[in-house]
């Protein structure tokens, strides 16, 4: 354990008023807790409080996004990808997978994943069925396609409109090592689920390391091998450069070792998706 900040409050005559120390284990030796938003990206801003609020604390989560708004907001989609975050397949209409044949679930997700291909996403690897209604045709489906089905281990509820703030507060404070906690980014009116976890994040992140889920990632581990061109640069980078940086990034090679024999189909299919792209 770390003594990372201790204040010492003293009245004016110099009299000791309280003490207190703040500790934090090493990020590594920290429990990994997974955060995950459904139905989204947002029609209003929280997706983008959202990401602005994990930025702030160095988390990483994923989002399970409805192939219906990621049309509708596909610079959404981009920025959460930028944003270091992983994407889940969340069907297209939000439908009932365990009410639809099995061409009705693959269609669900073929258009979903396709609406996250347009947006410039990677292919999904993991699914999580609206409602948690997934049963064992509905996984067969998504296994079909190259999907892991994830539900979740902390409901906040915040699906609920009748459910207050503090009662989301009360649901966070529940976690543990390697829970995986459902909230909601979208459609709309999610602002109490930011609230909530802005507030628990405060009390609650120096206890805990926040990743992506791992089956949601595609590709393994990647390795960057040309970053920059082959000069020195001392630069001010200024604001309206950045467009034009993220696009020379996007012509730079990178190297994939999958970690599985499912992210190495991933990684394959997504080279294929960019050739065609290109051409």
């Amino acid at each position: 354990m770390y003594n990372l900040t201790k204040f010492i409050l003293a009245s004016a005559c110099g009299c000791l008023l309280a003490t207190s120390a703040v500790f934090a284990e090493p990020l590594a030796d920290r429990p990994v807790v997974y955060l995950t938003f459904d139905d989204g990206p947002s029609a209003d801003d929280v997706t983008e409080r959202l990401l602005d609020l994990l930025a702030g604390y160095g988390a990483k989560a994923t989002f399970f996004v409805t192939g219906q708004r990621a049309r509708k907001a596909p610079e959404k989609i981009s920025a959460i990808l930028y944003a270091g975050h992983a994407l889940g397949n969340h069907t297209h209409s939000h439908a009932v997978l365990t009410g639809e044949s099995e061409s009705g679930i693959e269609s669900e997700f073929r258009r979903a994943g396709q609406a996250v291909a347009d947006a410039g996403g990677p292919p999904l690897t993991c699914f999580r069925a609206p409602f948690g209604a997934v049963d064992s045709v509905v996984k067969r489906v998504g296994s079909s396609m190259g999907m892991t089905s994830v539900n979740w281990s902390v409901d906040t509820r915040d699906w609920d409109s009748r459910v207050h703030g503090y009662r989301i507060l009360e649901s966070l404070n529940r976690i543990k090592d390697g829970s995986i906690v459902l909230m909601h980014d979208g459609p709309q009116k999610r602002e109490k689920t930011a609230a909530a976890l802005a507030d628990w994040l405060a009390t609650h992140a120096h206890l805990y390391q926040f990743k992506a889920l791992p089956q949601c990632i595609p590709y393994g581990t990647s390795e960057v091998f040309a970053v920059v061109d082959d000069q020195e640069m001392d630069v001010q980078l200024e604001e309206e450069d950045i467009p034009s940086l993220l696009n020379k990034l996007r012509s730079y090679r990178f190297t994939f070792q999958a970690d599985s024999p499912e992210q190495a189909r991933a990684t394959s299919t997504y080279r294929e998706h960019l050739a065609s792209r290109n051409h």
